[in-house]
Protein backbone atom coordinates (compact mmCIF):
# COMPACT_ATOMS: atom_id res chain seq x y z
CA UNK A 1 0.00 0.00 0.00
CA UNK A 2 2.90 2.64 0.61
CA UNK A 3 4.26 1.97 -2.95
CA UNK A 4 0.87 2.98 -4.17
CA UNK A 5 0.72 5.84 -1.70
CA UNK A 6 3.78 7.28 -2.80
CA UNK A 7 3.09 7.00 -6.39
CA UNK A 8 0.12 9.01 -5.91
CA UNK A 9 2.17 11.76 -5.53
CA UNK A 10 5.05 10.84 -7.85
CA UNK A 11 6.11 13.96 -10.10
CA UNK A 12 8.44 14.80 -12.88
CA UNK A 13 10.05 18.58 -13.78
CA UNK A 14 11.03 19.92 -16.91
CA UNK A 15 12.53 22.96 -17.39
CA UNK A 16 15.70 24.54 -19.35
CA UNK A 17 17.38 25.93 -16.13
CA UNK A 18 18.85 23.03 -13.76
CA UNK A 19 19.38 25.83 -11.22
CA UNK A 20 15.49 26.29 -11.66
CA UNK A 21 14.44 22.97 -11.14
CA UNK A 22 16.64 22.34 -7.84
CA UNK A 23 14.69 25.02 -6.77
CA UNK A 24 11.15 22.76 -7.33
CA UNK A 25 12.91 20.04 -5.54
CA UNK A 26 13.81 21.80 -2.42
CA UNK A 27 10.21 23.14 -2.27
CA UNK A 28 8.13 20.06 -3.62
CA UNK A 29 10.17 17.38 -0.97
CA UNK A 30 9.09 18.82 2.43
CA UNK A 31 5.82 19.06 0.93
CA UNK A 32 5.98 15.08 0.57
CA UNK A 33 6.13 15.38 -3.14
CA UNK A 34 8.37 12.71 -4.62
CA UNK A 35 10.76 14.14 -7.91
CA UNK A 36 11.09 11.08 -10.06
CA UNK A 37 13.29 12.67 -12.76
CA UNK A 38 13.85 16.06 -14.50
CA UNK A 39 14.17 17.01 -17.86
CA UNK A 40 15.50 19.72 -19.89
CA UNK A 41 14.01 18.58 -23.15
CA UNK A 42 10.56 17.94 -25.10
CA UNK A 43 12.64 15.08 -26.10
CA UNK A 44 13.82 14.02 -22.61
CA UNK A 45 10.43 14.73 -20.94
CA UNK A 46 8.34 12.70 -23.57
CA UNK A 47 11.25 9.43 -22.96
CA UNK A 48 11.13 10.31 -19.27
CA UNK A 49 7.22 10.20 -18.73
CA UNK A 50 6.83 7.40 -21.12
CA UNK A 51 9.16 5.29 -18.73
CA UNK A 52 8.34 6.55 -14.83
CA UNK A 53 4.36 7.51 -15.83
CA UNK A 54 4.61 10.08 -12.98
CA UNK A 55 0.90 11.63 -11.61
CA UNK A 56 1.93 14.87 -12.46
CA UNK A 57 4.41 16.57 -14.66
CA UNK A 58 5.52 20.64 -13.77
CA UNK A 59 6.51 21.69 -17.28
CA UNK A 60 8.16 24.64 -19.09
CA UNK A 61 6.38 24.80 -22.73
CA UNK A 62 9.50 27.33 -23.54
CA UNK A 63 12.35 24.33 -24.20
CA UNK A 64 15.29 24.33 -26.24
CA UNK A 65 13.34 21.62 -28.86
CA UNK A 66 10.53 23.88 -28.96
CA UNK A 67 8.41 26.74 -27.89
CA UNK A 68 4.35 26.40 -27.21
CA UNK A 69 2.18 23.70 -25.84
CA UNK A 70 2.33 21.37 -28.74
CA UNK A 71 4.20 18.77 -26.80
CA UNK A 72 1.84 18.04 -24.19
CA UNK A 73 -0.56 16.23 -26.03
CA UNK A 74 2.62 13.73 -26.52
CA UNK A 75 3.38 13.39 -23.08
CA UNK A 76 -0.71 12.10 -22.20
CA UNK A 77 -0.46 9.82 -25.10
CA UNK A 78 2.23 7.70 -23.75
CA UNK A 79 0.36 8.05 -19.99
CA UNK A 80 -3.01 9.17 -19.97
CA UNK A 81 -3.58 9.10 -16.69
CA UNK A 82 -0.63 12.13 -16.06
CA UNK A 83 -1.48 15.61 -15.20
CA UNK A 84 0.20 18.14 -16.84
CA UNK A 85 0.79 21.53 -15.11
CA UNK A 86 2.49 24.53 -17.14
CA UNK A 87 5.00 26.80 -14.90
CA UNK A 88 5.89 29.05 -17.15
CA UNK A 89 7.07 33.16 -17.81
CA UNK A 90 5.08 32.99 -20.80
CA UNK A 91 2.22 35.70 -20.15
CA UNK A 92 0.43 35.48 -23.65
CA UNK A 93 -3.16 34.31 -23.38
CA UNK A 94 -2.82 32.46 -26.49
CA UNK A 95 -0.08 30.27 -24.73
CA UNK A 96 -2.81 29.40 -22.07
CA UNK A 97 -5.37 28.72 -24.03
CA UNK A 98 -3.38 26.75 -26.07
CA UNK A 99 -1.96 24.54 -23.40
CA UNK A 100 -5.49 24.62 -21.63
CA UNK A 101 -6.36 23.26 -25.12
CA UNK A 102 -4.48 20.38 -25.23
CA UNK A 103 -5.14 19.31 -21.70
CA UNK A 104 -3.12 21.23 -19.18
CA UNK A 105 -4.77 20.57 -16.13
CA UNK A 106 -3.05 24.01 -14.85
CA UNK A 107 -1.13 26.97 -15.37
CA UNK A 108 0.93 29.03 -13.56
CA UNK A 109 3.52 31.72 -13.82
CA UNK A 110 6.96 31.45 -12.40
CA UNK A 111 6.60 34.77 -9.97
CA UNK A 112 3.85 33.24 -8.08
CA UNK A 113 5.20 32.34 -4.38
CA UNK A 114 5.68 28.60 -3.41
CA UNK A 115 2.62 28.58 -1.15
CA UNK A 116 0.72 29.08 -4.40
CA UNK A 117 2.52 26.93 -6.33
CA UNK A 118 1.91 23.87 -3.69
CA UNK A 119 -1.89 24.61 -3.02
CA UNK A 120 -2.09 24.66 -7.37
CA UNK A 121 -0.41 21.31 -6.98
CA UNK A 122 -3.38 20.24 -4.25
CA UNK A 123 -5.88 21.70 -6.60
CA UNK A 124 -4.97 19.86 -9.46
CA UNK A 125 -4.40 16.67 -8.01
CA UNK A 126 -8.24 16.95 -6.30
CA UNK A 127 -9.66 16.96 -9.88
CA UNK A 128 -9.18 21.04 -10.88
CA UNK A 129 -8.21 23.23 -13.62
CA UNK A 130 -6.13 25.55 -11.86
CA UNK A 131 -5.35 28.95 -13.15
CA UNK A 132 -2.75 31.13 -11.14
CA UNK A 133 -1.39 34.42 -12.61
CA UNK A 134 -2.28 37.36 -14.12
CA UNK A 135 -2.43 36.05 -18.22
CA UNK A 136 -5.88 37.22 -18.78
CA UNK A 137 -5.49 40.90 -17.39
CA UNK A 138 -2.52 41.32 -19.32
CA UNK A 139 -4.65 40.05 -22.70
CA UNK A 140 -7.65 42.30 -22.24
CA UNK A 141 -6.65 45.52 -20.61
CA UNK A 142 -10.81 46.31 -20.83
CA UNK A 143 -13.85 43.98 -21.00
CA UNK A 144 -12.88 40.74 -22.58
CA UNK A 145 -15.38 40.16 -25.72
CA UNK A 146 -18.29 37.75 -24.71
CA UNK A 147 -17.41 34.86 -26.38
CA UNK A 148 -13.48 35.19 -24.72
CA UNK A 149 -15.52 35.52 -20.94
CA UNK A 150 -18.03 32.49 -22.30
CA UNK A 151 -14.67 30.51 -22.71
CA UNK A 152 -13.07 31.68 -19.58
CA UNK A 153 -16.36 30.86 -17.69
CA UNK A 154 -15.52 26.97 -18.66
CA UNK A 155 -12.81 27.07 -16.51
CA UNK A 156 -14.47 27.58 -13.20
CA UNK A 157 -15.58 24.69 -11.48
CA UNK A 158 -19.15 24.50 -10.23
CA UNK A 159 -18.84 25.79 -6.78
CA UNK A 160 -16.37 28.80 -8.10
CA UNK A 161 -19.54 29.36 -10.24
CA UNK A 162 -21.79 29.34 -7.08
CA UNK A 163 -19.41 32.12 -5.83
CA UNK A 164 -19.57 33.94 -8.47
CA UNK A 165 -23.46 34.24 -8.82
CA UNK A 166 -23.45 35.36 -5.27
CA UNK A 167 -20.86 38.26 -5.69
CA UNK A 168 -23.44 39.11 -8.94
CA UNK A 169 -25.95 38.91 -6.70
CA UNK A 170 -23.93 41.64 -4.01
CA UNK A 171 -23.36 39.44 -1.10
CA UNK A 172 -20.25 39.50 1.19
CA UNK A 173 -18.01 36.65 2.48
CA UNK A 174 -20.44 36.08 5.46
CA UNK A 175 -23.17 35.62 3.14
CA UNK A 176 -21.71 33.25 0.72
CA UNK A 177 -20.03 31.49 3.83
CA UNK A 178 -23.13 31.02 5.57
CA UNK A 179 -25.33 30.18 2.11
CA UNK A 180 -23.06 27.95 1.02
CA UNK A 181 -21.77 26.17 4.62
CA UNK A 182 -18.89 26.60 4.08
CA UNK A 183 -15.41 28.36 6.47
CA UNK A 184 -14.93 32.44 5.07
CA UNK A 185 -11.39 31.31 4.42
CA UNK A 186 -12.86 28.86 2.07
CA UNK A 187 -15.08 31.09 0.30
CA UNK A 188 -11.81 33.73 0.12
CA UNK A 189 -9.98 31.21 -1.79
CA UNK A 190 -12.53 30.47 -4.50
CA UNK A 191 -13.15 34.22 -4.58
CA UNK A 192 -9.83 34.68 -5.27
CA UNK A 193 -9.48 31.64 -8.28
CA UNK A 194 -12.67 33.51 -9.86
CA UNK A 195 -11.09 36.47 -10.20
CA UNK A 196 -8.04 34.82 -11.44
CA UNK A 197 -9.37 32.65 -14.34
CA UNK A 198 -12.12 35.60 -14.91
CA UNK A 199 -8.99 38.68 -15.49
CA UNK A 200 -10.43 40.87 -13.19
CA UNK A 201 -8.90 42.44 -10.22
CA UNK A 202 -11.96 43.16 -8.44
CA UNK A 203 -15.02 41.46 -6.77
CA UNK A 204 -16.66 44.08 -8.11
CA UNK A 205 -15.26 43.57 -11.69
CA UNK A 206 -16.43 39.90 -11.44
CA UNK A 207 -19.80 40.66 -10.07
CA UNK A 208 -20.23 43.68 -13.51
CA UNK A 209 -19.12 41.31 -15.84
CA UNK A 210 -21.25 38.47 -14.45
CA UNK A 211 -24.67 40.90 -14.50
CA UNK A 212 -23.28 42.46 -18.19
CA UNK A 213 -23.03 39.57 -19.89
CA UNK A 214 -25.25 36.98 -18.23
CA UNK A 215 -21.80 34.67 -17.12
CA UNK A 216 -23.93 33.17 -14.21
CA UNK A 217 -26.13 30.15 -15.47
CA UNK A 218 -29.40 29.24 -13.49
CA UNK A 219 -28.73 26.53 -11.59
CA UNK A 220 -26.02 28.57 -9.54
CA UNK A 221 -28.15 31.71 -9.49
CA UNK A 222 -28.52 32.53 -5.24
CA UNK A 223 -31.91 32.08 -5.60
CA UNK A 224 -31.76 28.10 -6.00
CA UNK A 225 -29.42 27.73 -2.79
CA UNK A 226 -31.35 28.24 0.09
CA UNK A 227 -33.30 24.43 -0.58
CA UNK A 228 -29.89 23.45 -0.70
CA UNK A 229 -27.54 24.83 1.75
CA UNK A 230 -24.57 22.93 1.46
CA UNK A 231 -24.84 23.71 -2.79
CA UNK A 232 -23.57 22.10 -5.77
CA UNK A 233 -19.88 21.66 -7.00
CA UNK A 234 -18.33 18.62 -4.45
Amino acid sequence: MGTVANKSRDIVLVDSHCIFLDGLIAILHPAGYQVVATATSWAEATKTVKERKPQLVIVETALSDSTGAAGIPLLISHSPRTLVVVLTSDESASQLNAALAVGAAGYIHKTRNSTVLLNAISRVLAGEIVIEGSFMRDAFPSDPPPAELAHLVRYLTPRERECLAHLAAGHDTAVIAEKLGVSRTTVRTHVQSVLVKLGVHSRLEAAALASRYGLVDQQSSPDHSPSHPNGRGH
